[in-house]
């Protein structure tokens, strides 16, 4: 994708419509691509993120090959956003069907919707991937494209701590794993990924954009952490079929019958995630994951589950292990 990263220097911005009060017009073009997916490469995917041995794919791999339709998207003539200075601040997947590694996947690319911001915009681009002519996995990549516009929107915090309140909320939270992000994480996934956003590969090259060094790709944070909790529920699912393997109580029995749905998430297959970005992830840093279920709170599952196909859900947070900044929050479904 240096192609498409080079396009974007010279990529026209329409400051005309990115400041004005209504939302910015958005192209209508779809743009398609039909992939067949290499498994050397998937492998390697999956050995960067951790992804235990599964026969589901893992649920952001998708969204990842679609990187450079989402580029070509946004470096649309129509489109009056800029591609270098976007902040990938949300992130939303949707798994319909199990997606074969052995058959060609359709990826279809376009703009879904924009909105007001804080500062700015916060633009949608949409990715649906079908097989055999159908639906199969959807996702959602939200962008803030920042600029001094004269809409107005409620302005969030600059930083977000975890709390020390001792709430039941905060008492519920469960330490999953602890994640290390090196300082060469970003040259290793842009290989994987082809997102070679210089913010990414090099202290120099970063601070050229503002930051202080360079910062991991959400989307690998992200799935590092879905394949961490994946990986924690097989082991508590190891633990847990050994002592009821050890007990003979009809109650036992009774449980074992009824989680499917444990099974399922223990083998990958993850339904839904949600994401937002809070706090990029400054590299090298050591990361903490933490779980919280969302059983005593229906509504908001119901609120951000859309899929119906997904029951169970667990809310996930991570933070700097020394500084406690939050970094992401996420919900899965599964």
């Amino acid at each position: 994708m240096f192609r498409e990263y080079t396009k974007s220097l010279f990529k026209r911005v329409d400051k005309r419509q990115l400041m004005q009060f209504k939302p910015p017009r958005l192209p209508q073009r779809i743009y398609t691509k039909t992939l067949n997916i290499d498994n050397k490469h998937y492998g390697k995917f999956c050995q960067e993120v951790a992804w235990p041995a599964s026969e589901h794919v893992h649920p952001l791999y998708l969204q990842m090959l679609s990187l450079p339709l989402q580029m070509r998207c946004l470096l649309d003539k129509q489109s009056p956003f800029p591609l270098l200075g976007l902040i990938h601040c949300a992130n939303k997947v949707e798994v319909f069907e199990h997606c074969s590694l052995s058959e060609p996947v359709e990826c279809r690319v376009r703009f879904s919707d924009v909105r007001p911001h804080a500062r700015g915009w916060e633009v949608d681009v949409l990715l649906d991937a079908l097989q055999n002519s159908k639906c199969v996995y959807k996702a959602v990549s939200s962008y803030l494209v920042k600029v001094k516009a004269v809409h107005v929107a409620p302005r969030a915090a600059q930083t977000e701590h975890v709390s020390t309140d001792k709430s039941d909320e905060a008492i519920h939270r469960e330490l999953v794993s602890t994640l290390t992000a090196s300082s060469d994480t970003g040259r290793r996934y842009a290989a994987i990924s082809g997102d070679y956003n210089p913010i990414h590969l090099s202290t120099v090259s970063a601070k050229a954009f503002g930051f202080k060094t360079a910062i991991a790709h959400g989307m690998w944070t992200l799935a590092c952490v879905i394949s961490q909790f994946v990986d924690n529920a097989a082991d508590k699912a190891t633990v847990d079929d050994t002592v009821e393997a050890k007990a003979e109580s009809i109650d036992n029995a009774e449980k074992k019958q009824g989680s499917g749905d444990d099974k399922a998430l223990c083998n990958g297959y993850i339904k839904e995630v949600s994401c937002k970005f809070k706090q990029p992830v400054y590299l090298p840093n050591e990361l903490t994951v933490f779980s919280k279920s969302l059983a005593s709170s229906s509504s908001a599952t119901s609120k951000s589950c859309a899929n119906p196909y997904a029951k169970n859900s667990t809310e996930l947070e991570v933070t700097s292990a020394k500084g406690s900044i939050i970094h992401l929050h996420a919900f899965l479904h599964y």
